[in-house]
């Protein structure tokens, strides 16, 4: 009998053996590998650089939609924070989430939000400014609005904690397939790019070259490699060829470009009136906050205030959140798929979603107030270098936090050009339109079905909105917080757009095929497989958990049956 249980067993540790070493022959450091701690340094920044990035650009976005877009103390503190909270977001996921080897970094989708919320004429600076009770004045107004839209950011929070941690993701995931997400995802993205449009009207021809500048890197020159010197143990020091540009496409764009603006501003092409078009251009409209900004500034919770909620804020909050969340499990499992780990169990799933609220959580307390997502660009830095260790990604998370805490980091990145800015994140943003076009693909585009969907869903989503914008008094219930909510949904195209298409979805007679449900069906289960040596269990608990049976009802527990 007991040569009976110890064949299996002995056959699993040697399939588990062999997996190792493929990851090891494909990967130069595969997950469970760290490299030398002096490399650490450089394969981590280049993680981080994918968050820097984004970063940029939601500073800036964010700052403009509060009306502190021209205070340049307050961009920089608001880049800090979203170095601090993605650093924190990244690190929570790799210890105690779903411990995939990821980078966060600020989620630019609750920019909808924030502008549905503060759309309100409460929030505008004649409501707030004649407030004398409160003595309330209009260069205070930008931390009274970002009071709200942290409290109303913690509470969506704690619901996608619980939706986490009680496991009923799955069951919600049954009733939304690739008709739901895929409108959902391109009108999100056509919905980020109409908030970049003015950065890039300050300067039509800065911005055009930095995106010119993106695309030429990333696409014409991706296989262009550069030889660079480097080191291991078998080689020792030898020749390498490094895909400079197609690693390095968003960094070397803003480089280029920002120094181009430093050219025209010392030449005074760019006029010095800031009553002049192209004026935003110049490199040195806001080099005050480089003097200005402390060298040291760690975050405090609550430093705008007590935060405030409401209904209708907490509702639109919400909404971004629970779209989010529906993306996650694709997110994971093309993680996984590059740095060929097993299939992400049910349990990792869970934690990671989880984690996620609670990152957020942290996010609304200290003031970065977009929630953290994970960059899916990370992972064409991890198929160039061949690097998936989850040291690396330790390295780039403590890289984001020391630059969050570092003043000076905030104010060097605050002072690059908005034309700039704009141009780069322009072609990051219509990757996004790109990404919900490519989920159609399981889907029979055929159907007459599936076309109504679609086309009801994208209609609707696009143009209610707006219609809700230009009638803002067109709901008229009688009930004033009810009014509030209605509006706030009507006015977010992410809701419109979801609703509908998981409405008529799921309504609408269909086939799973034709809906697209059974690749995704596929996809998904082989959350129940088992082995032996799983990538996703908790480090250093694992023994403890394992003898407490209680643990295997907990679905964020790697024992959870």
């Amino acid at each position: 009998m007991a040569d009976t249980m110890t064949a299996p067993r002995a056959s699993e540790e040697e399939n588990s053996e062999i997996q190792i070493e493929i990851r090891q022959k494909t990967f130069l450091y595969p997950v469970d590998k760290s490299p030398p701690i002096i490399f650490l340094p450089v394969h981590g920044l280049q993680e981080a650089i994918v968050s820097i990035s984004g970063a940029l650009g939601s500073t800036v976005l964010l700052a403009n939609q509060i009306g502190a877009g021209h205070l340049m103390d307050v961009r920089s503190q608001i880049l800090n924070l979203f170095l601090f909270t993605s650093g924190i977001a990244s690190l929570l996921q790799m210890c105690i989430g779903c411990r995939l080897p990821v980078i966060h970094g600020p989620n630019s989708s609750y920019l909808i939000a924030i502008a549905a919320i503060l759309s309100a004429p409460k929030w505008s600076d004649e409501s707030l400014g004649i407030d004398e009770s409160a003595n309330v004045t209009s260069s205070t107004n930008w931390k009274i609005r970002m009071r709200e839209i942290q409290g109303n950011l913690m509470l969506a929070s704690g619901v996608q904690f619980l939706l986490g941690i009680s496991g009923i993701l799955g069951f919600l995931l049954r009733f939304i397939g690739p008709l739901t997400v895929a409108p959902t995802v391109l009108v999100l993205g056509l919905t980020i790019c109409r908030y970049v449009m003015p950065l890039c009207e300050q300067h039509w021809g800065i911005a055009s070259l930095s995106s010119v500048l993106v695309l030429v890197f990333s696409m014409f020159l991706a296989k262009v490699t550069i030889p660079f010197p480097s080191y291991n143990r078998k080689k020792k020091w030898h020749v390498t060829r490094y895909p400079l540009f197609q690693l390095n496409a968003v960094v070397l764009a803003i480089g280029l470009s920002w120094c181009l603006c430093h050219v025209l501003t010392v030449t005074d092409v760019l006029s010095s009136n800031s009553t002049v078009h192209g004026h935003m251009a110049r490199t040195d409209v806001r080099t005050s906050a480089l003097y200005n900004s402390p060298w040291f500034s760690f975050p405090l919770p609550f430093q705008f205030g007590t935060p405030t909620i409401s209904s209708s804020g907490f509702t639109a909050m919400l909404i971004i959140t629970i779209v989010t969340i529906i993306q996650v499990p694709g997110f994971y499992s093309a993680t996984a798929s590059v740095v060929e780990l097993p299939p992400l169990p049910g349990h990792a799933l869970n934690r990671g979603i989880a984690v996620d609220g609670i990152s957020s959580a942290i996010s609304g307390m200290l003031g970065g107030v977009y929630s953290s997502i994970l960059y899916i660009q990370s992972l064409g830095v991890v198929t160039v270098t061949k690097v998936a260790s989850r040291g690396v990604f330790v390295t780039a998370a403590l890289i984001l936090i020391v630059g969050g805490v570092v003043g000076k980091v905030g104010a060097v990145f605050t002072i690059i050009p908005d034309p700039v800015v704009g141009g780069v994140n322009f072609v990051t943003v219509s990757t996004v339109t790109a990404v919900g076009v490519s989920m159609l693909k399981s889907v029979e585009l055929s159907s007459s079905r599936n076309l109504f969907i679609l086309g009801m869903s994208l209609s609707l989503g696009l143009l209610l909105p707006d219609w809700m914008v230009a009638n803002a008094n067109a709901i008229n219930t009688g009930i004033e917080v009810l009014d509030q909510v209605v509006e706030v949904l009507l006015v977010t195209p992410m809701f419109v757009t979801l609703f509908l298409g998981c409405l008529l979805d799921n309504l609408a007679p269909g086939t799973k095929e034709e809906r697209g449900m059974a690749v995704l069906n596929e996809e998904t289960a082989c959350d129940n497989q088992e082995t032996t040596d799983d990538p996703y269990r908790l480090p250093y608990i694992n023994t403890f958990i394992d003898k407490l049976r209680c643990c295997s009802y907990f679905p964020v527990s790697p024992t959870f049956k």
